[in-house]
């Protein structure tokens, strides 16, 4: 049994591994694994509780390593009752309680160490996908969310859309009152779009003064009404300052024979045709 559990295992962490390399997806966010070697482990620990127990302790250890940090608790805490009761059966008092001590103790250390590194590596994921003025995500992120986009596109037909934007005159605001409330309007134009998009969108500032924002199971249609709304969001803020802050975009859907460079490259015209136009407008890409 135990050979046939970690057989079924075997194949398993391979399959895995195959579909993180083609489609860079985990599998059941490595659930899986809880259902092989765990069950393995209670198993030599019924057969063999002579030393089978030892085991126990990498078994918890390895939730916390190999699952998120929810999943990992809850199965730490049902892998920990069924530890429990197979100690009951097998040993004396005496030593259950050494054993249901050192358990648990072994669980709550590599618990808050779990979520103090959960917490720091948040923390880090802020740090290297956000941009630090804005809050929006950074030009790395934009790519990587954009060879997503369309990978998904062109394996399931899911239509997305893609906004491109900078604020107009934008260089006159630093000159007239300074970069310290240029920054400001850039923080406060960032947050004005992020509050009005829906969750599964993507802000990202791409330049200094431009944006990019990425809808995904979006058309073209749809996308120019949102842009439209946004344009006007912006438009009707209060900046503290005199001179009037509006924005200039261009909007393009993904296409068969799209790559990353020619999407953008699409939405670029067209934010350059808006601009041409006279500013405070967006246009879709027309070829």
């Amino acid at each position: 049994m135990t050979g046939l559990i970690s057989f079924i295992g075997g194949i398993y962490f391979v399959t895995v591994i195959c579909i993180l390399i083609k489609q860079h997806h985990h599998l059941w966010k490595g659930r899986g694994f809880v259902l092989f070697i765990p069950i393995t482990m209670l198993n030599i620990i019924n057969l063999h509780p002579e030393y089978g127990i030892y085991w126990a302790y990498v078994g918890v250890i390895s939730f916390f390593l190999l699952l998120e940090f929810k999943d990992a608790c809850i199965c730490a805490a049902i892998f920990n009752l069924c530890i429990f009761y197979l100690v009951n059966l097998h040993y004396p008092l005496p030593v259950q309680y050494r054993i249901y001590a050192s358990l648990t103790l072994v669980t709550l250390f590599t618990l808050i160490l779990s979520f103090f590194i959960n917490r720091l590596l948040i923390t880090l994921n802020v740090l290297v996908t956000r941009d630090s003025l804005t809050n929006a995500l950074n030009r790395p992120t934009f790519h990587r969310a954009m060879e997503k986009v369309l990978y998904t596109f062109l394996r399931y037909k899911t239509p997305a859309t893609l906004f491109i934007f900078d604020l107009d005159n934008f260089k006159s605001i630093n000159d007239t009152y300074g970069h310290l409330v240029g920054d400001n309007v850039l923080k406060k134009v960032s947050k004005t779009i992020q509050d009005r998009l829906r969750g599964s969108d993507q802000l990202f500032r791409y330049g200094g003064e431009e944006f990019a924002v990425l809808l995904t199971q979006t058309t073209q249609e749809d996308a120019l009404k949102l842009s439209e709304e946004l344009r006007l969001l912006v438009e009707q803020q209060d900046y503290n300052i005199d001179s009037p802050v509006t924005i200039s975009g261009g909007v393009s859907q993904t296409r068969e024979s799209d790559h990353v460079n020619s999407w953008i490259e699409r939405c670029d015209k067209a934010l350059y045709k808006a601009k041409s136009a006279g500013r405070n407008k967006v246009l879709t890409a027309q070829n």
